[in-house]
């Protein structure tokens, strides 16, 4: 196990310091921090499969990040605010990342599908995608490659494709660029995930009054700025126990002072323990 640095936090409501240590990222994933402008471009899960009968997904609050679907058969329905649509075989879906939604199956007809969730740099998918995949095309071969690279396990080779995704959906209405301010908050979240983050430190780095911070965030965003810390914290979190990290490691580096802390956040999070996701549990 790596060396940890000790670093001290003192409680603002009783005055009580506690030390903790810090562990650093793996170098890997600081030069992605460093190619990417201090963002991640989030490669959070993958998979091909026949999804369970009973699987749906309610989304209360935006998910920080899009799940896209290309569909090979099965009756599912995409529900929003403003849109419920049939999600259609051979038709690639982009899910938005900046509104709640519901999605179910029809538990009668099976639904296959190959699919990735991917938390785009500096873009936000603010709508639901679909395009179509020709016979032949380039998405056809594109998406044909990412189902290899997932039957492979080539994770470095899915990173690179989950980026290369956006090239397909920059085109669409729903795919926006974030703003510039929006960009450089993330950016500094992401470089520094494993420290200490407050609302107020935030808002005053970027000389904004804290209400006034939060509802610009939100109207970007369609979620708090909290609530994008703890998001990048556990999808950062994925990735390292992904990668194999232990379990300990992962907790102090993606912010929390102790075990039990960083359990139940991600208990809360994904529905299931670090341990249970480090053993092949996937959500589609």
């Amino acid at each position: 196990m790596r060396s940890p640095r000790i670093r001290s936090r003192t409680c603002p409501e009783n005055g009580i310091t506690t030390a903790f240590p810090i562990y650093f990222f793996p170098e890997a994933v600081y030069n992605k921090i460093n190619e990417n402008g201090g963002r991640i471009q989030m490669l959070i899960e993958y998979g091909n499969t026949i999804v369970a009968p009973a699987w749906e997904l309610t989304e209360n609050v935006p998910t920080g990040y899009s799940r896209i679907y290309y569909v090979l058969e099965g009756d599912v329905t995409y529900e929003s605010a403003d849109v419920r649509q049939v999600l259609k075989p051979g038709y690639l879906y982009a899910l938005p990342s900046t509104v709640p939604y519901h999605v179910w199956r029809n538990p009668e007809k099976d639904f296959a599908c190959t699919y990735l969730h991917v938390d785009f740099s500096k873009y936000r998918v603010n709508s639901l995608i679909e395009l179509p995949v020709e016979e032949s095309s380039c998405l056809s071969d594109f998406i044909a490659t990412v189902s290899a690279a997932i039957r492979e396990e080539r994770i470095e080779l899915l990173e690179q494709l989950a980026e290369a995704f956006s090239s397909f959906l920059k085109s669409s209405e729903g795919f926006v660029q974030n703003s510039q301010m929006l960009t450089r908050v993330q950016r500094h979240i992401v470089r520094h995930i494993s420290e200490e983050l407050t609302i107020e430190r935030l808002s005053q780095m970027f000389s904004y009054h804290p209400n006034y911070f939060i509802r610009l965030f939100r109207r970007e965003t369609g979620y708090t700025p909290y609530q994008y810390i703890v998001q990048q914290r556990m999808q950062f979190a994925v990735t390292m126990l992904n990668k194999g990290l232990p379990n300990e490691e992962v907790c102090y580096a993606c912010g929390y002072t102790d075990s039990s802390t960083f359990t139940r956040a991600f208990r809360k999070y994904y529905g299931v323990a670090p341990q249970k996701y480090r053993k092949g549990f996937r959500k589609p």
